[in-house]
């Protein structure tokens, strides 16, 4: 969690989980933690699209582009066809706003930079059909597409791409710590829960997940109020702290917590749900 507890644990998460393929922690360079790193997801992760990378990458390679989307969708929508939101023939312009907003974000905050670049190997937009908003998976690390809108502003791609980015090192916290004492309980009905921006019921792991993307969104919001300024897409900060304390309230009061949510879980939520709390007393 980059915004709640800074850029050193999403490291160190990271040269754990790559350590069996490191050839030294000693003097230990950014390329070749990246190297292992993906080492790492290769083995973790085989059916998942992948290229190796010194850097993350933002795509626009139309035939890896359309690789990486197939394996977003589920099989029904790979049948589907429709109007995309971005013409084929402006791709490029779309993935260029996705990367200004990169850009106007590791420019506010430096120690983003060398994180993102390490935890994140492909920022893509995807191929038609798409839908307007951005998405990672917990079964995909390290792949991360971004659909603007022509009605987008840089705050809309800076706020989708630290969504994504948080996601991403949770995924990565979850793998070194675990977060869940039983996933297999995470999709049964009784295990379900409104999300924190949408207020959509679905799965508690994503209850959980929402409320602390929630917090990083709100915290850039913050912290950086002239890149962050308006609504943007994730609704208004008012409405989103309101639907983010009715998840938080009614997690906390599952019945189930215990064997949903682990001890370092619940470290994340407490201090996630104590930065709400000090953004909301500031408005």
């Amino acid at each position: 969690m980059y915004f709640l507890r800074g850029p050193e644990e999403g490291l160190q998460d990271i040269i754990a989980l790559s350590a069996p393929y490191l050839e030294s922690r000693e003097n230990l360079s950014l390329p070749s933690l990246k190297a292992a790193y993906q080492v790492y997801l290769s083995k973790q992760q085989p059916e998942v699209p992948a290229k190796f990378v010194q850097h993350a990458e933002f795509t626009r390679d139309r035939i890896w582009r359309s690789e990486l989307s197939g394996w977003f969708r589920s099989p029904e929508s790979r049948n589907k066809t429709g109007n995309s939101l971005i013409a084929s023939g402006e791709t490029d312009q779309a993935i260029d706003e996705v990367l200004q907003g990169f850009r106007v974000l590791c420019q506010a905050e430096p120690e983003l930079a060398p994180l993102f670049d390490l935890a994140v190997n492909h920022v893509f937009v995807m191929t038609e059909p798409q839908e307007p908003g951005s998405g990672s998976s917990f079964d995909g690390v390290g792949l991360v597409y971004v659909n603007p809108q022509v009605t987008w502003t840089t705050q809309d791609a800076v706020e989708c791409l630290t969504h994504e980015f948080a996601h991403t090192l949770l995924y990565l916290d979850a793998m070194r710590h675990t977060h869940h004492p039983d996933y297999r309980l995470l999709d049964m009905p009784e295990n379900e829960a409104e999300t924190a921006i949408t207020g959509r019921r679905r799965s508690i792991f994503f209850a959980f997940q929402s409320f602390l993307i929630a917090a990083e969104i709100l915290t850039v919001r913050k912290r950086h109020p002239n890149i962050c300024p308006g609504v943007g897409i994730h609704g208004s900060t008012v409405d989103i702290l309101k639907t983010a304390k009715n998840t938080y309230d009614r997690c906390m009061r599952h019945p189930n917590l215990d064997t949903l949510a682990s001890p370092r879980l619940k470290g994340l939520l407490a201090d996630a749900h104590t930065r709400m709390h000090e953004i909301e007393q500031a408005l």
